[in-house]
């Protein structure tokens, strides 16, 4: 999980381990955990379309809360793929030192 493409492939793999729910019922877990964190309304369930477009090869970013929540929803724990994320994004690897 080196790439956003990486990471989309593996996000494909671990819905498929999932029992490969739709983009739809992805949703609405997603709604659903949002609602009992306190979520406002109008912030609570992404649309279909935004959640396929994280396992889409090609973005030039995913965003992190996002991802999280999706890997939520397919009944995985977020804190590995978190950090993936920062890898993948290129903001896990320490800045340049200048002298």
């Amino acid at each position: 999980m080196r790439t956003l493409d990486g990471l989309a492939a593996c996000l494909a793999q671990l819905r498929q381990e999932a029992g490969n729910p739709s983009f739809t019922t992805i949703a609405r877990r997603i709604g659903a955990a949002r609602t009992v964190r306190g979520v406002p309304a109008g912030e609570r369930t992404p649309g279909r379309i935004t959640v396929y477009d994280c396992f889409r090869a090609g973005r030039r970013r995913i965003d992190v809360e996002l991802l999280s929540d999706i890997v939520r929803a397919l009944g995985a724990d977020p804190a590995p793929w978190r950090h993936a994320h920062r890898a993948a994004s290129g903001r896990g690897l320490p800045a340049p030192v200048r002298r």
